[in-house]
C-alpha cells in the first residue's frame, strides 16, 4: 500500500462524523418495533467473528507502557473484550458510573477474567476533542480517559487505522463487547456495551470455566436476543453523560437523541 493509500485509510477510519448504527434503534417505530435497518445491523455483528469462532489475537500496546497480547491468556483466563473512546459518553459511563460498572465488575471477576479495553477512534469527536491524526493524539486521549476513570485493567491502544476494532466488527459499533474463552472462542457478542448484562454473563463463563476442569460433557446452549440498555435510564449515567459531552465540546444534537432523559423527566414530575 503506497503512503497516499494508507493516510487516506486512516483519515477514513478517524473521519470527524463516523456513521455509527445508532440510526437504528433511533428510527425506532413505538411500542417495540424495529426498524428497517436492523436486519443489516444483525447481519453485520454476525458476519465477522461469529460465535463459536476463535478470537482473532492481538498484540498492542498498553497505554501506561508494556503491551497486552490475547494468546498469552490462552488456558488460563478467560478475557472481556470492550471497544471504546473518550468521546463515547455510554463507554465512558459504563466504566464507573453504571451499576454495575466495569470497574466494580472486574474488581469481583479479575482472578477468573482478564478485562481488555481497546482504544479505538474517537466516535462522537467535537470542539474540544477532536479526530485522531497520530498515535500521540491517541495516547493523550486514552491517557485522558484513564486518569478520569481510574481505571484498573488493561487499557490498551488499537492501531491508528483500527486494526484490532475493524478484525472483530465493523467500526460503526462504537463499543461492542466479546467474552472470549480459555480456549480462545468468542463465546458473547454484543453490539453494545451495558455492564447490565455482564453479571450473568461472567458468573456463567467463571461456572463454565470451573467444571470444565471436572466435566468431560458440558451441556450448553445458544442464544440470541435484542434487549433493552439499562444504562441511558440510570439518572447518574444521564448527567455523566452530559458531562463528557461537554468535555468533548459536543452538543447534544451532534450525537443525536439521548435514550431516557425524556422519561427520567417524566418520572420525576
Amino acid at each position: 500500500m503506497s503512503e497516499t493509500s494508507r493516510r487516506q485509510e486512516i483519515e477514513a477510519y478517524n473521519t470527524a462524523t463516523p456513521e455509527s448504527w445508532k440510526e437504528a434503534w433511533q428510527t425506532d417505530p413505538p411500542a417495540g418495533a424495529l426498524s428497517e435497518r436492523w436486519p443489516a445491523l444483525i447481519k453485520s455483528l454476525q458476519t465477522k467473528v461469529p460465535l463459536g469462532s476463535v478470537a482473532p489475537d492481538f498484540t498492542a500496546e498498553l497505554v501506561d507502557g508494556g503491551e497486552f497480547r490475547l494468546s498469552m491468556h490462552r488456558d488460563r483466563k478467560s478475557v472481556l473484550i470492550v471497544f471504546g473512546s473518550l468521546t463515547c459518553p455510554p463507554c465512558v459511563t459504563n466504566i464507573g458510573t453504571a451499576t454495575p460498572n466495569l470497574l466494580s465488575l472486574y474488581a469481583r471477576y479479575h482472578d477468573a477474567v482478564e478485562f481488555a479495553y481497546v482504544y479505538t477512534r474517537e466516535s462522537h469527536p467535537g470542539k474540544n476533542i477532536g479526530p485522531h491524526t497520530s498515535m500521540d493524539d491517541k495516547r493523550a486521549n486514552a491517557r485522558k480517559l484513564n486518569a478520569l476513570e481510574r481505571i484498573t485493567f488493561p487499557l490498551v491502544l488499537d492501531t491508528l487505522d483500527g486494526r484490532i476494532q475493524q478484525c472483530y466488527v465493523d467500526p460503526r459499533f462504537n463499543n461492542p463487547v466479546f467474552l472470549v474463552n480459555r480456549a480462545g472462542i468468542v463465546v458473547y457478542k454484543s453490539a453494545w456495551l451495558d455492564a447490565s448484562e455482564l453479571p450473568q454473563v461472567l458468573e456463567d463463563q467463571v461456572f463454565w470455566d470451573a467444571r470444565s476442569t471436572v466435566d468431560a460433557t458440558i451441556k450448553k446452549t445458544y442464544s440470541e436476543r435484542i434487549r433493552i440498555l439499562r444504562e441511558p435510564y440510570d439518572p447518574q449515567c444521564n448527567e455523566r453523560f452530559k458531562s463528557v459531552m461537554e468535555l468533548i465540546g459536543l452538543p447534544e444534537t451532534g450525537i443525536g437523541p439521548v435514550p431516557g432523559i425524556d422519561s427520567i423527566k417524566l418520572l420525576g414530575d
